[in-house]
């Protein structure tokens, strides 16, 4: 989708104090040191007792909204993206967003975005329409948090692909102008490859019903190994995918992927992130942010927009300046955006 008159107003990233190394992980037993070395991952944040995911995503909003300049009342929707347990079950951590960002103030849509960890951007689409549809809206917050705690994740193992970091970012979208311009998005969805995640395991009647971490491995290896090509077959289906939205999304924003002068991608494990971006895109690593997120792993949705954000306060970005950035989600689902500094 080619967008008119649509910015990112303002970025706003709330991340733990508390560090924790995977040097110290290693020597204490919770991460293995063959997969601390080949992974690349040198440290995570870890959310303290009073910040769970809506409470960081609230901080990372309330900073959003300040640099934007807007004000509350310019808000028509706010959209709260999420990975795991937020703090309680049954009740709306967006609506706590809200209120803590921007209250109610007329705001007419207020929802959870659920894509694994594609939901952020995923929500670029989903608020730009909002706003385009109706002609009275001025601006759309999007926010983010997660804290990734046992006994339910296991940030180290629940995972042999990822490690999950904690913390929180948010994008205000507005049509009334920014810092920069969103030239273009585009998503694809691939439903085939959602038993990855699922896995064989019967239904469960409850959350963590079975007391032990999620094993998210487990449930790939399962369906990956049910025929000698299921592997190749689920990969070449990515790398298809990615290539897909990337080629899109490129010609509607009438450019090439050398003409952008970054490219910001989620905080992967380092042989994923070397396949995925370096080698098949022949990408330079100078022009990502990759290298400072190791320092801060996966944060679910975060991991983007604070990658840019990092670019925004490190006065690394430049007018004229054109930023690509891709997410994937669960399920499966894509989504890239070209995004220029005005």
């Amino acid at each position: 989708m080619r967008w008119d008159n649509i910015y990112l107003a303002g970025l706003g990233v709330h991340l733990p104090e508390e560090v924790y190394t995977a040097e110290q992980a290693v020597a204490d037993g919770v991460y293995d040191a063959t997969a601390a070395e080949t992974n690349g991952i040198r440290a995570v944040r870890v959310a303290g007792p009073d910040e769970s995911g809506p409470v960081m995503a609230a901080a990372a909003g309330r900073q959003a909204v300040e640099r934007s300049g807007h004000r509350p009342e310019d808000f028509d929707a706010v959209l709260h993206a999420y990975v795991g347990h937020q703090g309680r079950e049954f009740w709306s951590p967006a609506h706590y967003v809200q209120q803590e960002t921007v209250g109610a103030n007329g705001a007419s849509v207020t929802m959870e975005i659920r894509q694994g960890s594609n939901g952020l951007l995923g929500g670029i689409e989903l608020a730009a329409s909002h706003l385009v549809a109706r002609p009275s809206a001025t601006a759309a917050l999007i926010t983010s948090g997660d804290a990734f705690h046992l006994p339910f994740i296991d940030r180290w193992t629940s995972d042999d692909q990822t490690v999950f970091g904690d913390g929180a970012a948010a994008a205000v979208i507005s049509k009334r102008g920014g810092f920069a311009k969103v030239i273009s998005t585009v998503s694809a969805t691939e439903p085939s490859l959602e038993p990855l995640y699922r896995g064989p395991e019967p239904w469960s009647r409850t959350p963590f019903d079975d007391g032990k971490p999620v094993n998210l491995t487990a449930r790939k290896d399962d369906w990956l190994m049910k025929n000698e090509d299921a592997y190749d077959d689920a990969v070449g289906l990515v790398g298809q995918k990615v290539a897909g939205v990337l080629e899109q999304l490129l010609d509607e924003a009438e450019m090439t992927l050398k003409d952008a002068q970054w490219f910001v991608h989620a905080t992967l494990i380092r042989p994923i992130a070397e396949w995925s971006f370096y080698k098949t895109l022949d990408l330079d690593p100078a022009t990502t942010t990759y290298e400072w997120g190791l320092d801060y792993a996966h944060m679910g949705n975060c991991d983007q927009f604070a990658g840019i954000n990092h670019l925004y306060e490190t006065n690394r970005l430049k007018s004229g300046d054109r930023l690509v950035t891709i997410g994937a989600g669960i399920g499966f689902m894509w989504t890239a955006a070209v995004i220029e500094i005005v």
